[in-house]
This record gives C-alpha cells, sequence and structure tokens, in this order.
C-alpha cells in the first residue's frame, strides 16, 4: 500500500484534473489502481491519463480513495514514496535499496527494466531501501547501449 511521504506540493508536482474515474477497479484485470504507484501523463485537454509511453510520462500518482472524472489530483515529481511493494513493480517482485525504477508503458506502472538501447526511456526515480522510493521524474533521451 504505497503513500507519499515527503511531498512539497509547491515544487514537488502540480495539480489537474483527472480523465476518467480513479476507482478500485479501474486496473488491469484483478489489480487495484488505489493505493498503488501509476505512472501518469496528460491527454490534450490537460487532463491526467495514465501513461503509454516514455514521451507521454510526467509523473506518479498515489491514490487512496475512487475520485470521478474532473477531480483534482497532485501529481508527483519529485519527492519521496513509502511502503512501495512488489504490486507497483512490472514481475510483481519488490526491489533491493540501489535500485533504478522507470516507466512500464504496458501497465502504466514501474520497471526495473532499463530502456532498450536507442529507445527513449522514462526514469521514475530509486530505491533508498527496499520500500521506500526517492522521485526524480526525468526523461531520457535515446539510450545508448
Amino acid at each position: 500500500m504505497s503513500r507519499y511521504d515527503k511531498y512539497n506540493p509547491v515544487s514537488g508536482g502540480f495539480r489537474a484534473p483527472l480523465n476518467a474515474a480513479w476507482t478500485a477497479t479501474s486496473g488491469p484485470s484483478g489489480v487495484t489502481d488505489l493505493n498503488r504507484v501509476i505512472v501518469v501523463g496528460l491527454n490534450s485537454s490537460g487532463r491526467v491519463v495514465k501513461a503509454t509511453t516514455a514521451a507521454a510520462a510526467v509523473g506518479i500518482l498515489i491514490l487512496t480513495q475512487a475520485k470521478a472524472a474532473g477531480d483534482v489530483v497532485d501529481v508527483m515529481t519529485h519527492g519521496e514514496v513509502v511502503e512501495l511493494d512488489g504490486a507497483d513493480i512490472q514481475g510483481g517482485v519488490a526491489e533491493g535499496a540501489g535500485e533504478k525504477l522507470y516507466l512500464d508503458a504496458t501497465a502504466s506502472r514501474l520497471a526495473d527494466d532499463a530502456p532498450a538501447a536507442g529507445a527513449v526511456g522514462f526514469l521514475v526515480g530509486w530505491t533508498v531501501e527496499a520500500d521506500r522510493l526517492v522521485v526524480r521524474c526525468q526523461h531520457l533521451a535515446a539510450v545508448d547501449a
């Protein structure tokens, strides 16, 4: 059950409305979108959507309760997340300390796999402890092998 720990709403992110309702059943089959780290982007209307490409990603979102379309939420781009667990990471395996975490575009969640050589990537941050993620969102240029 991930949650924001250190977050400065003035300089650590921004607020924007949700494009669609966000509920316990809006995740992939059998997985909830609540209390999880989800990598998000903005659509052409400036509304928050799940990121499906590195180029579209802008930050992360952790919601603890259902929200309706149009509700304004805080998107983190710089801060810390605690209680990170396997449900937040592609493959369902919790990471150890010192692991870089990237966007897994297939599920809009975290992955420890670096982007392929020549691909554009989105770095979310790295773990300082197995369950604490330092968030420093940034786009990566085409990665050299």
